[in-house]
């Protein structure tokens, strides 16, 4: 990887490239692509409410169901041009992947049980070159299609050619009920408690479980994983735990993280400076929020990354999935297992005595091959 310093992309570099990257950019076993679309396979577990409209739409409330709910979800983002292995390598790497063009909507949604929900997961998995599955939960303000679409985008974007899972807690859906939300996110942690002992126990041995959770889902998965059984602490059931943007005050995220540090092989916290939503977010809670990189939250077995050289979109708040050169590290962190030592377009940083990285303005990478041509 040497090359991309020297100011010239070479023939020999994108052979270099395609070489070191073809397993973790194989097609993605979730997805089909047509002239038109890219069609998703996403599977979701959630703990909203059923319901079916008046045209006989199936659908889920932004109300507490008695039970987890499982099933499949068809998504299709628009896709005219269906592009090779090298220009995923380009395009994943050294840009970032381009927002999809069109629309991204849920085409189909198949309610099923624990047990078909399992299998068709499992499945997936026995395909999957890496044997891995990206299990997205989302933060607050996300009604149920807008979470299921969410998860496509990121795996289509990133790519991700693993399994893909959507964990869907109630969010009430409006700015305007922030605070019922955070009920909403306490009142979930117990079904995730459930959804993740089942999700580590039904799938083989060695599958790589990458869990990415934003915002105030932050909530819900890091008490659920407080609750997890004890054995999980030595057997680090999860590859990866993406903490993004988390809307969690900095006393309970730092006495809720040695659990989630026990039972991860790396666990990654991403924040930002110009997060106008957890500025609020203190505002109302009265505690500076973990995601907030104005101070940097640094804690040993945690990876800390401040975005903000690299943010510049409106709010500052859902950089996870549109940010391309977040979207780039999140390819290497999740399919290329890369430390953040090994991220070259990330600056070791230091504040207190303590160690943190940063992205540049852009990443080195993509501004040499943006300059030259291929």
């Amino acid at each position: 990887m040497d090359l991309i310093y020297t100011g010239k992309v070479t023939g020999e570099l994108t052979q270099q490239l395609v070489e070191s990257y073809a397993d973790s950019l194989k097609d993605p076993i979730a997805a089909e692509q047509t002239d038109e679309f890219t069609k998703w396979k996403i599977l979701y577990a959630t703990n909203r409410l059923q319901e079916t409209n008046a045209r006989g739409e199936m659908g889920y409330t932004n109300e507490f169901g008695t039970a987890l709910a499982y099933g499949t979800g068809q998504v299709r983002i628009s896709s005219k041009n269906r592009s090779d292995l090298k220009t995923k390598v380009i395009q994943t790497l050294w840009q970032g992947a381009p927002a999809p063009e069109g629309q991204v909507e849920i085409s189909t949604l198949t309610p099923t049980t624990e047990t078909p929900f399992l299998e068709s997961l499992n499945a997936l998995l026995e395909r999957s070159p890496q044997k891995d599955v990206l299990v997205f939960v989302h933060g607050f303000n996300v009604n149920f299609p807008s979470a299921v679409t969410r998860a496509a985008q990121i795996a289509n974007d990133l790519p991700f050619n693993g399994a893909v899972v959507c964990y869907s807690w109630p969010s009430q859906g409006g700015v305007e009920k922030y605070l019922l939300d955070g009920q909403v996110a306490n009142a979930s942690v117990e079904p995730m408690v459930q959804f993740l002992e089942t999700l580590v126990s039904s799938v083989p041995k060695g599958t790589k479980i990458n869990i990415m959770v934003h915002s105030m889902g932050n909530r819900v998965v890091m008490r659920a994983m407080n609750r997890l059984p004890e054995h999980f602490r030595q057997t680090k059931p999860f590859q990866n735990v993406i903490l993004a943007a988390p809307d969690v005050g900095v006393s309970e995220f730092k006495e809720l993280s040695p659990a989630i540090i026990a039972q991860s092989n790396r666990v990654t916290l991403y924040s930002g400076s110009g997060d106008v939503a957890l500025v609020a977010s203190k505002a109302v809670n009265q505690e500076r929020r973990a995601g907030d990189s104005r101070e940097p939250l640094i804690l040993e077995g945690i990876e800390t990354i401040d975005v903000s050289a690299v943010d510049t979109s409106f709010m500052s708040h859902s950089y996870y999935g549109s940010n391309r050169a977040v979207l780039s590290d999140l390819f290497a962190l999740l399919k290329q297992d890369s430390s953040a030592a090994d991220r070259k377009w990330l600056l070791s940083k230091n504040y207190s005595g303590r160690n943190y990285w940063a992205f540049e303005k852009e990443p080195p990478e993509i501004k040499k091959v943006r300059s030259t041509s291929l």
